[in-house]
Order: structure tokens, then C-alpha cells, then sequence
């Protein structure tokens, strides 16, 4: 399978969560719009120091740096492509000896928008929800299909900014669910990377 494809599959993903969920807008990094308030939202506060997503939604690669992409087992070097919305998404994957795809890693931005909130009000839709934190971040964990081992992740660095992590790998096709653990790391890695919003 051609890296192209792969990123396709990790699109797919937050394509899913994203397309046809009217719980909030979804705009190009640094456009400014009018988000309604939601009196009770199920998603927390950002209570810790907020990240800036848009200080690099254009360059999503950033993300990982190589030393950790490696840790991962993923393949280098990333490719960043076009992202929905009019955003910037990257792929990182890996294959095995016989050329199948063993590992991959899809990350997007958005801002301006509940993307939490549109997975939230999607829950009883999918095969596995869960709201947590990622290092102290609300975060959602889920995934579309259960038999996959696709784990969808958004983490929520700053009030309408969120970042969309979707991690596959085919070691876990035989325990789908299991997908979830590696990919809460690599968003805890993505956090990290994330520059403080001044």
C-alpha cells in the first residue's frame, strides 16, 4: 500500500468525526468567526496553561519531532498534505518487510471550532467513547469502527482550538481496542510540541 493511501486511511478518521456535525464551526487556521456559546458544554475548561494550536497550523509536521516519530516506530519522513477545511494535516507511516503498512499516524488542526464536542454528541454512534485528559487536556478517545484498530484522539489545547490524532497500527488487528494506548502517547508527545499561547 502506497504511503498516499495510508494518509488517506488516517484522514479518514477525523473526516468521520468532523463531517456532518453541527456542534460547532469548522474554519482555515487564523480565521476569525463567531463561535455560539454553548451554556453547558460536556467537555471541561482548559484549565491548564493554554497551547497554540494556530502558531503552527500550517506546519502540523512540527508535531513530532524525529527522535520521537522514531520512538514510535514510525516511518520517515512525514508527509504533509491538505487537510479538511481548508487546514494543513501530516502522515507518518511505517511498513513491514513484506510492504504492508504496519503503522500510521495522521495529525490535523483546527481552530475556531468544538470539534470535542461534535465527537461528544456523536458518542452513542460509535463503538468506543471516551471522555479523559491527555497530560491534563480534555480529550476525547474513540473509535469508528470496532473491529479496525484505528484510534481516533482529540485533545483540546485551548478554548476552540483542538488537534486530531489518528493512529493505526496492524500489531493490535487482533485487539483493535488495544490501538488506544500508543495513540494517548503520541498525543501526549503532540502537547509537548505545542508552543504556549501567549
Amino acid at each position: 500500500m502506497r504511503v498516499s493511501l495510508a494518509l488517506g486511511i488516517v484522514a479518514a478518521g477525523s473526516a468521520i468525526m468532523l463531517t456532518g456535525c453541527g456542534a460547532g464551526t469548522n474554519t482555515p487556521a487564523g480565521t476569525s468567526v463567531a463561535i455560539p456559546s454553548q451554556a453547558a458544554s460536556p467537555i471541561p475548561r482548559v484549565e491548564k496553561t493554554p497551547r497554540d494550536v494556530n502558531a503552527v497550523a500550517q506546519r502540523p509536521c512540527e508535531l513530532l519531532t524525529t527522535q520521537q516519530a522514531r520512538s514510535f516506530g514510525l516511518g520517515l519522513p512525514p508527509e504533509q498534505r491538505d487537510g479538511l477545511f481548508g487546514t494543513q494535516r501530516c502522515g507518518w507511516t511505517s511498513t513491514n518487510r513484506e510492504r504492508e503498512i504496519a503503522r500510521t499516524v495522521g495529525i490535523s488542526m483546527f481552530t475556531n471550532n468544538l470539534t470535542l464536542e461534535a465527537v461528544y454528541d456523536r458518542r452513542q454512534r460509535l463503538p468506543f467513547f471516551e471522555l479523559t485528559n491527555i497530560d491534563g487536556y480534555p480529550a476525547t478517545v474513540s473509535r469508528t469502527n470496532a473491529s479496525e484498530a484505528i484510534c481516533n484522539i482529540d485533545v483540546k489545547p485551548a478554548e476552540h482550538q483542538s488537534v486530531s490524532i489518528t493512529y493505526y497500527a496492524r500489531e493490535f488487528d487482533s485487539n483493535p481496542q488495544q490501538s488506544c494506548e500508543p495513540a494517548k502517547q503520541i498525543a501526549a508527545a503532540v502537547l509537548m510540541n505545542l508552543p504556549p499561547k501567549s
